[in-house]
């Protein structure tokens, strides 16, 4: 069974990447301070807080916080998870019906409802309140009937209202923007707390009209056991913790924001839709699901599926590449490292190239040698100062297109792009020094 709470159970007894808080904290900057307190002691295990203020319901944070867990949820190392990330995208599975749902065994509507009696958080100190930052919006096309699932966030207005925050370019936008020009309601329903699988597959950088759940189904390498919603036409993961339904109907708007972005820095105040929930249904003893928002965990969780699309992306027009990777020292989104078995000259522009045209959030783009580790900062830092000669290796591309919440970019979302070849020529290159035998001697046999 894959599901949060199985998950969680895998992490028992290991404090790397699970530690209980039994004091209880205030939802209000205490839960998200202990986070921080973490992170700057280079600590970033997920946090179960069994005690929240004004709430019966359990928080767990940073769940996303770290690549190894992440693998760990594949069943594989951080080393092996682009590849078997990859693999299990290309190997999608249709959902599954049922009747009886876990995340169904409570059912709030009508006069019911009232958001302010879950445990949501307030994260950072110039955020305009508190916000489900883990929720999994679905919607479905109007026209076709094909679900989308994304992951928004969703501020508190009211005991029945939350906010949405809809990207220019994302798929949810597209849904939302038929529906408001038919004149119709959009019927949306909101997913708080599963697997970690079902979370990737909600973030997987698909084409429109990929059905998310069966990419989630090809993560778990079973079928997403699904349920009908109460109110509204649509499905919901049946082994949830919660999930609220309602409606986003046209011209409701509402202001929103500053909250702090995966960006590190504060998004600024938004007019944008607002949703009216007409039922929230859960489970008896629910979890809730946070996830800390302009933080690493934040980050982690919106880079590490897009990896996938960049690889193929790229091995299109170099098929020597080895690796892709989005670090979280550039917010997981707006850098990315590529390593390549170089054969020709030439060959780790085009790869560039492709990145850039693949994912429009990448704005510095560095290709290096294959021996270059690209899961550490450091080390392409290196290849940058030793390999890497500026005079017809560094481009730019500029006045591109990007997201509106990257922070340099213009009132057109534009920004300049930059790409760097920051491999050694084929030949006439010196070596890099080597201990022999270094790489496979045992230590213990030493310490």
């Amino acid at each position: 069974m894959y599901d949060l709470r199985s998950f969680l159970k895998s992490l028992e007894n290991n404090s790397e990447h699970l530690v209980r808080v039994k004091k209880e904290v205030a939802p209000k900057f205490e839960a998200t301070g202990v986070l921080q307190k973490l992170e700057e002691q280079r600590k970033y295990p997920a946090v179960l807080f069994e005690k929240v203020k004004d709430s019966d319901i359990p928080v767990v944070s940073n769940l996303f916080a770290d690549r190894e867990r992440i693998a760990m949820a594949f069943g594989t190392t951080g080393e092996d998870l682009n590849r078997v990330l990859r693999e299990r995208e290309a190997n999608p599975l249709e959902p599954v019906m049922v009747e009886d749902a876990p995340v169904q065994e409570v059912v709030w509507t009508g006069d019911q409802v009232d958001l302010t009696k879950l445990p949501l958080f307030t994260h950072n100190e110039k955020d305009a309140g508190p916000y489900i930052t883990a929720g999994m919006l679905v919607g479905k096309d109007p026209e076709t009937g094909i679900r989308n699932v994304g992951i928004y966030r969703h501020m508190l207005q009211g005991k029945n209202q939350i906010g949405i925050h809809l990207a220019e370019t994302g798929h949810g936008r597209l849904i939302f923007d038929k529906y408001m020009d038919r004149g119709e309601p959009e019927p949306v329903a909101i997913t708080i707390g599963h697997h970690p699988l079902v979370y990737m597959g909600a973030l997987s950088f698909v084409p429109y009209g990929v059905d998310e759940y069966t990419i989630m189904g090809g993560y778990m390498q079973e079928p997403l056991r699904l349920v009908k919603c109460k109110t509204v036409d649509l499905e919901v993961p049946a082994d949830a913790e919660i999930v609220l339904e309602g409606m986003i109907y046209p011209g409701d708007t509402a202001m929103d924001g500053p909250f702090g972005e995966y960006t590190t820095v504060y998004g600024k105040v938004r007019e944008n839709p607002f949703i009216r929930i007409t039922a929230i249904t859960m489970r008896k003893n629910p979890i809730y699901l946070d996830v800390f928002s302009g933080h690493i965990d934040h980050q982690l969780l919106g880079g590490t599926p897009r990896l996938s699309t960049i690889y193929r992306t790229v091995r299109a027009a170099c098929p020597t590449v080895k690796d892709v990777y989005m670090p979280p020292s550039g917010c997981c989104r707006f850098t990315c490292y590529i390593s390549i078995k170089k054969r020709h000259e030439g060959e780790a522009k085009n790869a560039i190239a492709a990145a850039i045209g693949a994912d429009p959030f990448i704005k510095l783009c560095v290709v290096v040698d294959d021996d270059v580790d690209i899961f550490n900062d450091s080390a392409v830092l290196l290849a940058l100062s030793t390999r890497l000669r500026p005079q017809g290796n560094v481009f730019v591309i500029p006045n591109a297109k990007t997201n509106a919440l990257d922070p340099t970019c213009t009132n057109e979302l534009l920004v300049t792009k930059i790409g760097i070849d920051a491999t050694k020529p084929l030949e006439g290159w010196p070596e890099t020094v080597n201990v022999p035998g270094a790489k496979d001697l045992d230590l213990s046999q030493y310490l």
